[in-house]
């Protein structure tokens, strides 16, 4: 078995964006509790640390910083229609940035194999100058960025597989070779962004890889994506660390989303990037959470997560046979990053 840590805080809780938003703190009152029920010895459990403004300035501008501090004075902010914040947000934001980074630090000195930072609020559409989607700091760039600029790492890899797209994400590493950033979501979708041609520019053009997906999708469909067109790109990347935007939203239960995803999908997406982590990194793997908003789906999927993290995948998965609706999404996003990857003609 393998050790994970878990970073999870009750003052998560704290961050409030009103009574009926469904990025709401019993969202972490219920992870806290799936949590308490895993009956692993090699579990650890770990308190956050709040991020510095050195970090926080990796990937986000010092004037928008101000302007999120500032919130801290007031009962309430409104960012965008969507994205609201109380006074404890700063705060808040600033632990669940941290939060990712106290999973990273362990992971990378060796004081665990892996991990999943059950953080809030989540983090993948906040822009360098700019809150929106739910999200303030974008928690897993932040991360990458540490791990490039203080670090000394040169090749990150983030996958992404909320059932919203990264706008964030992808904005923030769009001329970086040093992070692969692959997203497979729904679309067309909020935030309406994360096309086939979206491949990146200047120095990170094919450094971008992005798989929009019809409403109804499921598990075999995703794990085509995975094995098709993912995991040919991640294993020629060579990454030193495997980053995971982990958003449970595209799960069949979720109320915002329109996928099909179970916790199966979601256990073989997870074996499916430790085996390239084992390849290509000593298994060093953080996931951390991202969307994910019917209570029972996101503590079963953590769940599963969690557990599969703690096994030693014994085999590489076996091919999937359904999901051939996924295959012209596949094909086209080769065509747009032929020149860059190589394919497997006969896959």
């Amino acid at each position: 078995m393998r050790k994970t840590l878990l970073v999870i805080d009750r003052r998560y809780m704290d961050h409030f964006a009103g009574q009926v938003h469904p990025e709401r703190p019993a969202r972490i009152g219920t992870m806290i509790e799936m949590s308490t029920e895993l009956k692993r010895s090699d579990l650890k459990i770990c308190a956050p640390r709040e991020a510095t403004l050195e970090e926080l300035a990796l990937c986000h501008s010092d004037g928008y910083l101000l302007t999120i501090e500032r919130s801290a004075t007031r009962e309430r902010t409104d960012f965008d229609p969507d994205t609201h914040a109380c006074a404890r947000t700063w705060s808040t934001s600033r632990l669940a940035a941290g939060g990712v980074l106290t999973a990273v630090e362990a992971v990378l000195d060796g004081e665990a194999n892996n991990a999943f930072a059950m953080v809030r609020p989540p983090g993948h559409h906040a822009l360098p100058g700019r809150a929106m989607g739910f999200c303030f700091l974008n928690n897993v760039a932040i991360a990458a960025n540490w791990l490039i600029k203080v670090r000394g790492k040169h090749r990150i890899l983030i996958l992404d597989w909320d059932v919203h797209h990264g706008n964030g994400t992808q904005e923030i590493f769009y001329d970086s070779p040093n992070v692969l950033y692959m997203s497979i979501h729904q679309y067309p979708f909020y935030p309406g962004t994360g096309w086939l041609d979206e491949i990146g520019t200047g120095s990170g053009v094919g450094f971008t890889v992005n798989a929009p997906m019809p409403a109804s999708f499921g598990d075999a469909e995703y794990l085509q994506v995975f094995d098709r067109l993912f995991l040919p790109v991640a294993r020629q990347f060579k990454p030193e660390f495997v980053l995971i935007s982990a958003g449970f939203d595209a799960h069949f239960r979720d109320p915002l989303g329109g996928m099909r995803l179970t916790e199966k999908g979601f256990l073989a997406m997870t074996r499916r990037l430790q085996l390239v982590a084992d390849e290509c990194c000593n298994g060093k793997i953080v996931a951390a959470l991202e969307g994910g908003y019917d209570l029972r789906a996101l503590a079963n999927s953590s769940r599963t997560v969690i557990e599969e993290l703690g096994r030693e995948p014994s085999a590489e998965p076996g091919a999937v046979d359904e999901g051939e609706r996924a295959l012209p999404i596949v094909e086209r996003a080769r065509y747009f990053l032929r020149d860059h990857w190589q394919f497997d003609q006969d896959d």
